[in-house]
């Protein structure tokens, strides 16, 4: 299955509150993956719907998918580099 279509599944949109995905994924709290995106320091991008302090941070299932991936790859290359 596709990374991708799997968060999909999950949450069901294409742009995933940057809240549900904080815990779960990235072992942040909500108010910690907040701050981070506020200084944009997450390492995929995040973005509001509007300009305005109170909306939600966002992020889009796409790229949240292929930091994923990418840090699949990236453990998948370290194990080898280790087992082999």
């Amino acid at each position: 299955m596709n990374t991708l279509f799997l968060l999909l599944a999950e949450f069901e949109t294409g742009i995933i509150p940057l809240d549900d995905i904080a815990a779960k994924y990235l072992g942040l709290s909500p108010a910690q993956a907040r701050r981070r995106a506020a200084s944009q320091a997450l390492p995929f991008p995040v973005h509001k719907a509007i300009s305005s302090q109170k909306a939600p941070w966002l992020v889009s299932a796409h790229d949240f998918a292929k930091h994923l991936d990418q840090q699949r790859e990236a453990a998948r290359s370290e194990w080898n580099a280790l087992n082999r």
